[in-house]
């Protein structure tokens, strides 16, 4: 993709563009940036662009705090997953980051579970069922067995994600016990 600065009296505007030979690959890309600014409006936008602003000039603790809160969250949902015969996520191996000029380990916004079983191939239906919401993997070019659990909620939000999972997993033959 290209970036394109343009100024106008005290506004920066960008305009970002791309040639894209592919159909199928175009299809995505429109579908991808479709769900990700679905319900955001430009005023938001921008009094987010203002919070950001002023919390970079006053230092990382929100960044620090962010962090801690994800990783807690992801920690908490691999370990109710390592119960489970049933169901993966994806891999989580340390990596470099810029931010903080270190190697740490990941705080992913996402989880992306997968049905293992055989029987379960349409993971989202067989969670929706459980009241678990996610979105279908289909809808990020992953196959049907997969489903993209959101670690961005509320805390309450994702307490009863984890509750639900927790309900769930020990109906399955050979599932572990875990006490918190």
């Amino acid at each position: 993709m290209k970036t394109f600065p343009s100024f106008g009296s005290h506004c920066r505007v960008v305009c970002r563009w791309a040639v894209i030979k592919d159909e199928a690959l175009f299809k995505r890309m429109m579908e991808h940036m479709r769900l990700n600014s679905m319900g955001v409006s430009k005023d938001a936008q921008l009094r987010a662009f203002r919070l950001l602003k002023s919390v970079l000039e006053e230092g990382t603790e929100i960044f620090d705090f962010a962090y801690r809160t994800m990783k807690s969250r992801w920690e908490r949902l691999v370990r109710t997953i390592s119960l489970s015969d049933r169901f993966s996520l994806q891999e989580n191996n340390p990596q470099y980051c810029t931010f903080y000029s270190k190697v740490r380990q990941l705080s992913p916004a996402y989880g992306w579970l997968k049905c293992e079983r055989e029987e379960d191939k349409d993971c989202y239906a067989f969670l929706k069922a459980a009241n678990i919401i996610g979105r279908e993997g289909y809808r990020y070019g992953a196959e049907d067995r997969y489903v993209r659990l959101s670690l961005v909620k509320t805390e309450d939000d994702f307490d009863l994600l984890i509750e639900r999972l927790n309900e769930l997993i020990p109906k399955e033959d050979g599932a572990r016990t875990f006490e918190e």
